[in-house]
């Protein structure tokens, strides 16, 4: 057992209970509202951060040295895509800052081995990010940034 993958799954379950937590103090209505996508997400964080210590006490600490830098990397380059995900929302507004978000947080996740799929990948994120978009704003009633889309959304 990694002690590292435990105290990943010790954090991220906490924090999943730290946001249910959150979540439970938002006004609360019948159906879906403000409050049913937090429940959710704390719920998905909780099952995750459980699954990560489960499956913590059933692997080995086989990798090497090289595999654990490259992990960093990837951990750092994430954390950086995210905190630009966040400047970017206002400026940008959701569908753009999302479709950049995700096509560059596909190409960091990409295996190293062989060209990655760009086109695909682009693909996918705009069709994601524009989904998500389209869910919130017409489906939940919720408005999310529009960026300088605003002028074509009605």
């Amino acid at each position: 057992m990694r002690l590292k993958d435990v105290i990943v799954g010790l954090a991220m379950t906490g924090a999943g209970i730290g946001y249910l937590g959150m979540a439970a103090a938002l006004p609360a209505k019948d159906g879906v509202d403000a409050a049913t996508v937090p429940f959710v997400l704390a719920w998905m964080m909780i099952g995750l951060g459980l699954i990560e210590l489960f499956g913590a006490s059933r692997r080995q600490a086989a990798a090497g040295q090289a595999a654990e830098w490259g992990g960093a990397l990837t951990v750092v380059l994430t954390l950086l895509l995210i905190a630009g995900f966040i400047v970017a929302l206002r400026p940008l507004g959701f569908p753009i800052a999302t479709a950049l978000y995700l096509f560059l947080q596909f190409m960091v996740l990409a295996p190293r081995a062989g060209r990655p799929p760009v086109a695909l990948y682009a693909g996918l994120a705009a069709s994601v990010a524009a989904v998500i978009f389209a869910t919130f704003r017409y489906g939940f009633d919720l408005l999310l940034p529009a960026g300088p889309l605003v002028a074509w959304l009605n």
